[in-house]
Parts: C-alpha cells; structure tokens; sequence
C-alpha cells in the first residue's frame, strides 16, 4: 500500500492520502446495477426490466432487495439476442 503525504499551507496541517485496492470490473462474478449498465452500455432502467422478466433467474441474483447480475450468464444472454 502506497502512502502518499500532502502539506497544505493554508492550514499547516498533513493530510495522508492511501491508494486502496481498486478491485476492477474484469475480476467480478457478480455486478450490481450501474457496474452493468456501465460496462454493457444498457441503461439501469432497462437492465431492471431485464430481470424483471428473467422468471428462471438465468442471469440475476437477488441479495435481499439487492439486484446482483451474474456477469458470465448476462454476457451469454446479450450474445444470444438480436434486440433488447
């Protein structure tokens, strides 16, 4: 983990920024909403009408009221359909 240390003379004080781990989109299995809609192209409301019609949960999970997409079934999906 890098640190990187930042002196601001207006206020004389230090400020530590930390670079986290930025887990990317490639790695994901699962992917919420807006990771979706960024990486597809499809807007989030028509990813929600998506999975509301997905009756056999072929490319959703639900965590809680949580909408996860299951990336690798998803990819097949828009591979398979000519209009969405």
């Amino acid at each position: 983990m890098a640190e990187v240390v930042m002196t601001s003379a207006f206020y004389n004080r230090s400020v530590i920024i930390i670079e986290s781990a930025v887990i990317s989109l490639d790695n994901k299995v699962l992917l919420n909403i807006k990771e979706a809609s960024d990486l597809f192209g499809i807007g989030q409301h028509r990813l929600r009408e998506i999975v509301r019609e997905d009756y056999g949960n072929k490319y959703h999970l639900m965590l809680g009221r949580t909408i996860k997409i299951k990336r690798k079934q998803f990819e097949e999906f828009i591979g398979n359909v000519e209009q969405i």
